[in-house]
Formats: structure tokens, sequence, C-alpha cells
């Protein structure tokens, strides 16, 4: 029965959110994982600087269109957040049935 427990162990010991997520999102490993310890914050950071200083350097002179090109990131950005939040909701609730539900058949 030792053998099981450390068998058990070791699988819960495997069990992290980044790993999940990117299995559910592209059933693989996840493209970022030395940024997994970093706050969320610090993660948008480091992913969103380069696009807006491209941006930025791009439109140094207009700040019209500078504006406008921030914008059209943002709204698609946005897009992205909120179809990728339903769907993780929609994923956390499946999980959740099948746990408390299709488990107890």
């Amino acid at each position: 029965m030792n053998g099981t427990s450390k068998h058990i162990n070791e699988a819960f010991a495997r069990i992290s959110l980044e790993q999940t997520r990117a299995f559910i999102l592209t059933g693989g490993k996840s493209n970022h994982e030395q940024d997994k310890d970093l706050q969320y914050s610090k993660r948008l950071l480091t992913a969103s600087d380069p696009i807006y200083n491209r941006i930025n350097t791009l439109y140094s002179d207009n700040r019209t269109e500078r504006e406008k090109a921030n914008d059209e990131i943002t709204n698609a950005v946005t897009a992205f957040q909120e179809v990728y939040m339903d769907i993780g909701m929609k994923a956390g609730a499946r999980l959740l049935y099948q746990l408390m539900v299709e488990d107890e058949k």
C-alpha cells in the first residue's frame, strides 16, 4: 500500500494551474513556463510592453495614429480576454460537474 500512496502523492505534486491551463488550451506544455512564478501584473507588463513600445516607435511623430493603434490592440486583447474568460468559466463548471455529479454514478 505504501507504493500506491507514493504514486498518488507524486501525481498530486505534478498538478499545477499552469499545466492544466496549457493542456486545456493547447493539449501540451505551456509556452510560458519561465513566467509561472511571476505575479500576474508583472506577466502582463512583460507580455504587453514590447508591442506598445513598437507602436510608440512606429508612430512617434503621429499621436493620432499611435492612439488609434493602441486602441486597436486594446480592443483585440479585450475580445480575447472576454472569450477566454467565458471558456475558462465553462471549463471550470464542466470539471466541477464531473467531480460532483458524474463521479457519483
